[in-house]
């Protein structure tokens, strides 16, 4: 760090240039060097160069963090998500798919009308559910599985059937592929039965 030193040298080394202005009517009075005017004015304007510089240092840190913390937690929530927002769309996918199949050919496929009905109601209940309600599900199971098991479970909302919201999701999974493991016609693929 530079000491008051070095701007009176630097004062002394600007007061001996010459520089040509357009004329003026304002007058500025440059103190003399040597006299305690002087050394007060470089004496402030040191302290405010200083100021103004350690907080320019610091607002720079400051944003450079941020996004170091911003890119680190979209890093970690992108891993958390991807794979619950992708089997997620599969259990869609493959329930609207099933749903609107003909009748005839929703026989074939699942010739008990017990599991029709259950991948019937399985679908209603995967369409009730809109995109705002998985986000939001999908926040709770992050929120739950965070914090510390102290049996308060003061965020968790329950259903009817005593399943809680945020772990709604990964139940109409796990059901979905249970029913369609039932039927011998149906292939389950990998990526639905995994319970990644």
């Amino acid at each position: 760090m530079a000491n008051p030193r070095d701007a009176v040298d630097v004062s002394s080394s600007m007061s001996e240039l010459s520089v040509e202005a357009a004329p003026s009517s304002i007058e500025v009075q440059v103190p003399k060097q040597g006299s305690p005017r002087h050394a007060d004015t470089l004496d402030r304007e040191w302290i405010h160069r200083q100021s103004q510089f350690q907080k320019m240092g610091y607002r720079d840190g400051v944003t450079e963090g941020q996004k170091d913390s911003a890119q680190e937690g979209f890093n970690v929530g992108f891993r958390q998500s991807v794979n619950v927002g992708y089997k997620w769309g599969l259990v869609r996918g493959v329930g609207s798919a099933l749903a609107s199949l003909p009748d005839s050919l929703k026989e074939k496929l699942v010739p008990d009308v017990q599991r029709r009905g259950k991948l019937q109601d399985l679908h209603r209940s995967v369409q009730e559910i809109s995109a705002d309600d998985a986000v939001q599900m999908f926040h709770e199971s992050i929120c739950q599985s965070n914090r510390p098991s102290d049996g308060s479970g003061s965020h968790v909302t329950s259903t009817s059937d005593g399943a809680t919201e945020s772990n709604r999701m990964k139940s109409l999974s796990k059901d979905l592929v249970l029913l369609l493991r039932e039927c011998s016609d149906i292939k389950v693929s990998e990526e639905l039965a995994s319970d990644s």
